[in-house]
């Protein structure tokens, strides 16, 4: 019996994903694996691993040091006005000088409350996510001017450039990965000594750190294969390996889907065969003085049905940021329908339209359910088809598989009628996602969406009327869309508030693998390409009529306004509920109604917003107060103008435009200086900004020892008129609302 040489593979998920569930990608690609042969398969999810390092005390008291050595408060202390270019800066050391000592304090309460039963109190979730964001704010501030969300991570690198995305991975200032990957990543794969490292990269957040990643292993271990793959690859994979030194981080790439192309990458690596043989591969010929981007012909697909179950072994569940774990399963691959003139995932994802039968869907399930112990599943699709819409459903039910779920979905009249939407609740279906986009049906036709006004309302009554919530993706800003036709579609969801309960809102963008750029004329639309972006997958463009560009981010700004007045879930801090994917889908799962969770949020708005006060109230010993040469509140307003934000991208706004920043220098005032006083109290998790008499009412407040002392001391002073007893409670009423003033025995 021939004795093979052992083969360890190691799969990794890179920072930056979202933190509050695994990614399907890893599972899919160990299950493979195993099921060919490879015994010998670790998954990492580096991206939740790094969360958890870099939100902890030790990691975010060296952040504030560093923040304090890199952006001293001082330095912007003899100035006489704020710049646009240092409004981020004055932003990250005003904020870290004055929060870090409590969100350092606060942080391992505020994850674990995210991953226990404390997240589905609300007036303990709220503070706790603030305190993970402020965290995040504590690490991008000791990298700056990078920036670390719960959503994305930017760096001051371009990431349509490949020799920026380059330099970015060698900053040891600037990157934040770079050093936690060499003392906390690097030394495990050193012990490990794998022969193959694949990265999945999903999203653009991805980028750099995969190939910060992939240099750091391919120094350390030349005999490991470093391969990539993933949808961000799948758009501008073909770019990046063409671009010089790429081959310095990368041995390979997989384009598309990657399970029978890895496998026959492992088994040329392992056996020893020909790199030209295996599809759907481009890779590294390295035999003569210059390495070659070699291209080999794209492979079969796999038979979904045949594919086996997700493997989950090994992932760190108990690190998302959840109070249950919510797992993910992929229905089908592709999009059945595929005539939408601005999506791109049927051609990214492919290769074709693959779906599997309700029966295996179910025995996965249920089969995942029994390992995990996991009743809670996103199902992964682009659009469940018309037929499955009743057969999974009837199958979930006849086999009483008690799960709860939620996926995207696609109009179809007849799929989503009454009844149809009844069974899908009795399947477990507690949120659909549907693809509406705009209420202007010229529009809709433009999109070849296939949709009417009058299908979409139909489909989103039966679904709430059955108990399911409802969210719509729009989009504002699609060629030849004008400011009356983007309010027409405010208007239209309005209408339907209490039916549709969020908005996922999105900017259009153009990107080269949608008919909107292969056929600009066709959409009254000029490409506006950069010549020095060789990574380039967005572009600019300039439209004959309608909306331009900028004015489109700024109607974002103004739906997103509009979403916060009848969207219960949008108003105040439940947004939170929204930016945190499963966490609504959860309180769903555990029998609240879209309709009670919608009262819960619009009394915890009402509530905010009334700021009863009454003589108990004290300042807790969390707040703590500095004075700052600018005002911070005016700073916040500047840097989340439109185009500040294009400079700046966010995961809302999503788009780089690489000439935004010169030209927000050119166009966005400075502030002139104005003394402020910036509050924060770790509590409450939240900033104000204060004049400085604010300060000695706030220090009055605390030195008398509740609101009823100085209220009397007030009227002891004399106040015949009551202007200041007036004046103190308007006072009490905005730190009530900033959470700043509790009731004493909420304060200890």
């Amino acid at each position: 019996m021939i004795q093979r040489e052992r083969f360890p593979v190691t799969l990794v998920f890179p920072p930056q994903g979202h933190f509050t569930q695994p990614y399907l990608a890893l599972p899919c690609l160990k299950a493979w694996l195993e099921a060919n042969g490879f015994d010998d398969v670790e998954q990492l999810d580096l991206s939740v691993e790094a969360y958890d390092a870099f939100l902890s005390p030790r990691y975010l008291e060296r952040c504030a040091a560093r923040v304090r050595d890199r952006l001293p408060l001082e330095g912007f202390a003899a100035r006489d006005e704020l710049r646009f270019e240092d409004m981020a800066a004055f932003r990250a050391a005003a904020e870290a000088a004055v929060s870090a000592k409590e969100v350092v304090a606060r942080i391992e309460d505020a994850k674990a409350v995210l991953r226990g039963e404390a997240c589905f109190d609300p007036e303990r979730y709220v503070p706790a996510v603030r305190t993970l964001y402020h965290g995040l704010r504590l690490v991008s501030a000791a990298h700056f001017p990078s920036q670390l969300t719960p959503h994305n991570f930017t760096m001051r690198y371009a990431n349509d450039r490949s020799a920026e995305v380059l330099a970015a991975t060698r900053d040891e200032e600037e990157n934040p990965f770079l050093a936690w990957f060499q003392n906390d990543v690097l030394p495990r794969l050193l012990e490990r000594r794998p022969k193959v490292l694949g990265m999945s990269v999903i999203y653009g957040s991805q980028l750099i750190p995969a190939l910060t990643l992939g240099r750091l292993v391919k120094e350390a271990l030349p005999d490991c294969h470093v391969t990539a793959g993933g949808g961000f690859l799948a758009y501008i994979g073909e770019k990046l390996m063409k671009a010089p030194g790429v081959d310095a981080c990368l041995d390979s790439m997989i384009f598309h889907e990657g399970e029978a192309p890895l496998q026959g990458l492992c088994e040329v690596l392992r056996d020893g065969g020909d790199l030209a043989q295996v599809g759907s591969l481009t890779w590294f010929d390295r035999s003569g003085a210059t390495p070659r981007a070699v291209a080999n012909p794209s492979g079969h697909p796999v038979r979904l049905e045949d594919a086996p179950l997700p493997s989950f072994d090994g992932l760190p569940l108990e690190l998302y940021f959840a109070p249950e774990l919510v797992l993910p399963y992929d229905l089908n691959r592709g999009c059945y329908y595929g005539e939408c003139t601005f999506c791109t995932l049927p051609t990214v994802i492919g290769p074709g339209y693959r779906t599997r039968s309700a029966k295996r869907i179910v025995d996965h399930v249920l089969e995942l359910k029994q390992r995990h112990g996991c009743a809670r599943f996103s199902f992964v699709t682009d659009c469940m088809p018309p037929g499955m819409i009743r057969d999974l459903p009837q199958e979930l039910v006849d086999r009483e598989a008690d799960v709860k779920w939620w996926c995207d979905a696609r109009i179809e009249r007849k799929a989503y009628d009454a009844d149809g939407a009844k069974l899908l609740y009795a399947s477990g279906c507690r949120k659909l996602l549907f693809g509406f986009e705009t209420a202007t049906p010229r529009l809709l036709k433009l999109m070849k969406k296939g949709q009417s006004l009058e299908a979409v309302s139909e489909v989103a009554h039966a679904c709430n009327d059955a108990g399911i919530s409802v969210t719509f993706y729009a989009m504002v800003g699609f060629p030849s869309e004008t400011l009356e036709e983007a309010r027409a579609t405010l208007d239209f969801l309005r209408r339907h508030a209490g039916v549709v309960r969020e908005v996922s809102l999105q900017t259009f963008h153009i990107d080269e693998v949608a008919q909107t750029y292969r056929e600009p004329e066709t959409f009254g639309i000029e490409i506006l390409s950069d010549p020095e972006a060789d990574l380039q997958l967005y572009h600019d463009y300039r439209a004959e009529v309608g909306m331009t560009q900028e004015e489109a981010a700024e109607m974002f700004e103004e739906l997103m306004a509009g979403f916060r007045d009848f969207l219960p879930i949008f108003a105040g801090d439940n947004l939170f509920y929204f930016m945190q994917k499963s966490h609504y889908f959860l309180h769903l799962a555990r029998g609240t109604t879209p309709d009670e969770f919608a009262a819960d949020c619009l009394e915890r708005a009402e509530h905010k917003r009334r700021a009863e006060l009454s003589d108990d109230l004290v300042v807790g010993p969390s707040t703590h107060a500095l004075r700052v040469p600018f005002d911070y509140s005016a700073v916040l307003h500047t840097l989340a103008t439109p185009l500040a934000r294009a400079a700046r991208p966010d995961f809302l706004t999503g788009r780089f435009v690489h000439s935004a920043d010169e030209e927000a220098k050119a166009r966005l005032a400075p502030l002139a200086r104005e003394e402020r006083v910036l509050v924060y109290d770790g509590a409450a998790a939240e900033f104000l900004t204060l004049r400085p008499d604010g300060l000695r009412a706030l220090e009055a407040l605390r030195a008398a020892g509740d609101l009823g002392r100085l209220r009397a001391r007030v009227a002891l002073h004399g106040d015949p008129d009551g202007a200041s007893r007036a004046g103190l409670d308007a006072f009490a009423t905005e730190l009530r609302r900033a959470g700043v003033l509790r009731p004493s025995a909420a304060a200890r």
